[in-house]
């Protein structure tokens, strides 16, 4: 049995979660979500090459590509703005409502999540306020209490780089495009320029 489900993408916050996690000696099971991301081949690509190198346990995939085939955003949809249009209307209460329903059934009750400061939120889904109501709706729904964690909650990005560097995290992939190289036009590349990287 598991201790937790880590929801993991192949980028730097959520490789730097399953870093954390290795050191306090938890067993967790990374949990890679294909939505129909634009980046999503290059995301699990990172995260397969970062559990196996690190001696993570190998990630499971929930595959649910028809949601970014419907839901039309930045992340999904290569004709729209990257950074403009990149808010995904329920993204990661889909995120969590997937982990939830694989951990209930690894009979864990612990979900985790690579959300760095709320300082830093800027869509209503990164909010403590949606964090708490999230995990009372979730547990609610199965009837148990799941837990929600975030590690990096008090970190900024020029934090997380910091510590993933002493750590030797090195190859990791948080382009929302999905192009061999970063477009350093998203969101996801814009706070690595914003973080002094």
């Amino acid at each position: 049995m598991p201790d937790a489900i880590c929801l993991a993408s192949g980028g730097l916050d959520s490789t730097l979660c399953l870093h954390l996690l290795k050191q306090e000696g938890l067993q967790v099971i990374p949990l890679f979500i294909d939505y129909g991301q634009l980046n999503s081949e290059r995301e699990f690509g990172a995260l397969k090459r970062n559990c196996t190198r690190h001696e993570f346990a190998p990630p499971i995939v929930c595959k649910i590509p028809g949601f970014g085939e419907l839901i039309k955003s930045g992340l999904t949809d290569a004709n729209k703005h990257i950074k403009e249009d990149a808010f995904t209307p329920n993204r990661n209460l889909l995120f969590l409502v997937m982990a939830a329903s694989v951990a209930f059934s690894k009979g864990t009750q612990n979900l985790v999540m690579g959300l760095l400061s709320e300082k830093s939120a800027i869509f209503p889904d990164q909010t403590d306020e949606f964090l708490n109501i999230a995990q009372a709706a979730i547990s609610s729904s199965l009837g148990i209490t799941m837990r929600i964690h975030c590690p990096l909650r008090d970190f900024t990005k020029m934090e997380v780089v910091k510590l993933a560097t002493s750590r030797g995290i090195a190859e990791y992939y948080s382009c929302h495009a999905g192009t061999p190289e970063p477009c350093g036009g998203c969101i996801a590349c814009l706070e690595y320029s914003t973080s002094g990287d």
